[in-house]
């Protein structure tokens, strides 16, 4: 769920600042970083911009800049509790929620066909996928996982390619 999904009157934590460059770093200084509460004061009549209220500020962003910014919401803590009935999730546990959402890294292996994606896959992931000294040994996508001090990565091998262009 992004910042822009949002409804007025809704609170949220920061899971994921997406974006780069000087627009990251200013969304940073503004104080929307991860674990941060953030709430929907009001938007403007033709939904743009949205008034917020971050560590005790009000900030203004347009809908473009908020949907850059990953949040857990509240209701994702209901449906917490509701799948767990003898554990009650305290407030502070919303934050470790969004924290950890945050915490996962996509890497995808792309390369030239028999260049060694596939071994490296192997050898990261613990997985046994099939390996071969020539072309078309992996046709489809493969995907696993690894945890690494606290993140998630999620690795993908992918079939050999000789362009990356039409």
């Amino acid at each position: 769920m992004y910042l822009s999904d949002l409804k007025t009157g809704e609170i949220a934590i920061i899971s994921k600042v997406h974006g780069t460059g000087k627009f990251r770093k200013r969304i940073i200084e503004m104080g929307f970083v991860r674990g941060q509460k953030v709430e929907v004061l009001m938007g403007a009549p033709l939904k743009d911009p949205i008034n917020y209220k971050v560590m005790d500020y009000e900030v203004s962003l347009r809908r473009n800049e908020a949907a850059l910014i990953e949040v857990v919401g509240m209701h994702e803590k209901e449906a917490a509790v509701k799948s767990d009935l003898y554990s009650a999730i305290q407030d502070n546990d919303i934050v470790t929620i969004a924290k950890n959402k945050g915490n996962t890294i996509n890497i995808a292996l792309v390369g030239n066909p028999n260049a060694g994606k596939t071994s490296l896959f192997n050898i990261a992931s613990g997985k046994h996928e099939h390996v071969g000294n020539y072309t078309g040994v992996t046709v489809d996508a493969k995907e696993g996982n690894i945890d690494y001090k606290g993140y998630r990565l999620n690795l993908f091998d992918l079939p050999g390619t000789y362009s990356l262009t039409a």
